[in-house]
């Protein structure tokens, strides 16, 4: 018996990208406004606290669009925004309703991205790579080592429980699931490319990792769930 709460106000869009932290929903889009804040803490009441936040700090008001984001361990990564080419904006979430900017990344423009503890895997879709890049501190990342993906249109990443493997996705036609072992980070390894059906010119779209399997989105195939446990 599933009812819509609350519908929450903002720019224009056909889409928008949500992460949850700490009982408060982040929300991106690139129709501008900054990143979008809302408070859960009262649900199912249909009040619920929102607002915009365009950045503090070194960034103070200047944050618009945001194409994506991640949430790890407190802090928040926004990634594709109209700040510094489209690098990763790094905030801390110690006040949820208030997040603190500590730095950025360096490099190209940044489409989205997988963070676990001090590392982020970055995809660089327009330069058809990924990154891994050290953010132990926040205020200065450092780039570990870049990797070309099959189709060199990078467009997510995800990492697998264990944290030796990870797997890209490129948004062009006939594309691929790739998989690299990524346990030595200066030595990655091509491991494997998966798709749907050869030929077909299905899109692959996100992955995402559970336990043993990738969960994949694909133009046209729709959702494919992959054994990744080999």
């Amino acid at each position: 018996n599933i009812f819509e709460v609350v519908n929450i106000p903002g720019s224009q869009s056909i889409w928008r990208e949500v992460k949850v932290w700490n009982n408060h929903a982040y929300v991106t889009t690139e129709a501008g406004g900054g990143l979008q804040i809302i408070n859960l803490n009262s649900l199912p009441s249909p009040n619920l606290p929102y607002k915009n936040w365009t950045g503090n700090n070194a960034i103070f008001g200047q944050i618009d669009n945001i194409h994506a984001l991640h949430i790890d361990d407190g802090y928040v990564y926004l990634f594709g925004s109209n700040l510094f080419n489209g690098a990763a904006l790094i905030c801390d979430l110690n006040d949820p309703w208030n997040p603190n900017y500590l730095g950025h990344s360096q490099g190209t423009y940044i489409h989205d991205g997988y963070v676990r503890n001090d590392t982020l895997f970055s995809c660089h879709i327009y330069d058809g790579y990924f990154s891994i890049i050290n953010v132990a501190n926040k205020a200065n990342p450092v780039t570990i080592n870049t990797q070309n993906t099959p189709d060199n249109f990078t467009h997510n990443s995800w990492l697998n429980d264990a944290g030796n493997a990870l797997f890209t996705t490129d948004e062009v036609d006939n594309s691929v699931l790739a998989s690299y072992d990524i346990s030595d980070p200066n030595n990655i390894i091509l491991l494997d490319k998966f798709q749907t059906a050869p030929g077909s010119q299905a899109i692959v779209h996100n992955t995402h990792t559970l336990n043993d399997y990738a969960v994949v989105s694909w133009y046209k195939e729709g959702v494919v769930v992959v054994d990744i446990s080999h």
